[in-house]
């Protein structure tokens, strides 16, 4: 017969705290989500827009030759 490992569930640091600080817990949780979601957001935003320049500017940064395993060529002179 097996016995119960506390340790072995996730949940058991939580076992201690009030139904509020639980609350205030998610609640923080929460918004360090969203503030991680924001920042990811920007940084996405950020490689677009950089994406673009290079598109626009240098687009040859941009390729691949096989031949070089899979490193960026350096651009022809």
């Amino acid at each position: 017969f097996c016995c119960f490992d506390p340790s072995s569930d996730p949940a058991a640091q939580y076992y201690h705290l009030t139904h509020e600080e639980l609350v205030q817990l998610l609640r923080k949780r929460e918004a360090e989500l969203r503030k991680e979601k924001a920042h990811v957001r920007e940084l996405e935003n950020y490689i677009d827009r950089l994406l673009v320049r290079i598109m626009e500017q240098s687009p040859t940064l941009l390729q691949i030759s096989l031949r070089d395993g899979g490193e960026a060529k350096p651009p022809a002179k």
